[in-house]
């Protein structure tokens, strides 16, 4: 590695020693703590267990398909088949699970997520071997993926027997009061954070987004590992499809998982990744989904009509990005 790549691979520092990213994570955490207290303080009834189960689950399973673009955004990518992704993979998870030849639960989850690493590495093929664009590519399989969830359920929605309910724990059950998808997402951000953060292939997934041609210049193998970060993307996604249909037992094709790409991608935007590529923080993706999912239940909580959500989601996206704007070039200014 070259001092060039190496420098390029750190975010810049402000002058007190703290670094862009620290402070948009902060602000963002600031934010999720005055969103809650603002409507728990109008609405109590936000803060009940329930509805607290609720928010924790929701937030758990989204920020594993956040977790999963945050990723491939970070080397320098985009996937928009995550939604798509979700609703396809859920149907044939609860197809496996009806299907008398397969009667092993561990056996579907296993098919169900080699699938999707599949198709991980069939983009990462398309777009790094084959030189199309990941927009292009994602797009494509954001329409055929959806299209085929339609066709092989005939457009009708597709639930699993009572009989399966181990499979329904891994969604709905909860332990010490903590639900289980919780415990997932911990399971799987921990390794995933230490993949990113303290490997070399995790380190250069960042330099390769930060500068392509300097990691390709210095032998990174860019490629490979830009594959590696599709793959990545889809095994989280079929981990939060799983826990989705698991969750809510059925699965219908026509809106299962819509805009799913653009809760992904507007979480990890909130959580300091910056679509360029080359910087993001994992955690602040979960606290980005966290934002997301108190918007949806204050929308509720709040009287609003829940028309507005996705226009209350995207005024919270641009005034928290443009306060970070202004707290960064008042730093870097001073």
């Amino acid at each position: 590695m070259t001092d060039e790549l190496t420098t390029e691979n750190h975010v810049p520092n402000t002058s007190s020693g703290w670094s862009d990213l620290t402070i948009q994570v902060a602000v963002m955490l600031s934010l999720l703590a005055v969103m809650i207290v603002t409507t728990s303080f109008v609405d109590p009834n936000f803060l009940t267990p329930g509805s607290l189960r609720s928010v924790l689950r929701d937030t758990a399973i989204w920020s594993l398909f956040a977790l999963g673009q945050a990723v491939v955004i970070i080397a320098g990518g985009i996937d928009l088949s995550v939604g798509s992704m979700i609703c396809f993979l859920g149907v044939v998870a609860t197809m496996l699970l009806n299907s008398p030849a397969v009667n092993s639960l561990m056996l579907m989850l296993f098919s169900v997520i080699a699938l999707a690493a599949a198709v991980g590495a069939i983009h990462g093929i398309l777009v790094c071997f084959a030189r199309l664009q990941p927009f292009l590519v994602t797009l494509c399989s954001l329409l055929i993926f959806r299209g085929l969830a339609r066709v092989i359920t005939n457009d009708k929605t597709v639930s699993y027997s009572s009989e399966h309910e181990l499979f329904e724990t891994l969604g709905s059950g909860a332990w010490l009061g903590i639900p289980i998808p919780v415990f997932i997402l911990i399971a799987a951000l921990c390794p995933l954070a230490v993949f990113m953060h303290w490997t070399i292939p995790g380190r250069y997934l960042y330099a390769i987004g930060f500068n392509v041609d300097a990691a390709r210049f210095s032998g990174v193998r860019v490629n490979l590992l830009r594959t590696v970060s599709y793959i990545l993307c889809a095994i989280m996604t079929a981990l939060a499809a799983l826990l989705e249909a698991s969750h809510v037992v059925s699965v219908t094709p026509s809106n299962a998982g819509l805009a799913y790409e653009m809760y992904g991608i507007t979480g990890a935007v909130l959580g300091g990744c910056a679509l360029r590529g080359g910087r993001g923080s994992l955690l602040g993706v979960v606290i980005g989904m966290a934002i997301l999912r108190v918007i949806k239940s204050a929308v509720i909580f709040l009287g609003i009509n829940t028309y507005w959500t996705f226009t209350v989601t995207g005024i919270v996206l641009l005034t928290a990005v443009l306060i970070d704007s202004l707290v960064r070039h008042q730093r870097r200014s001073s």
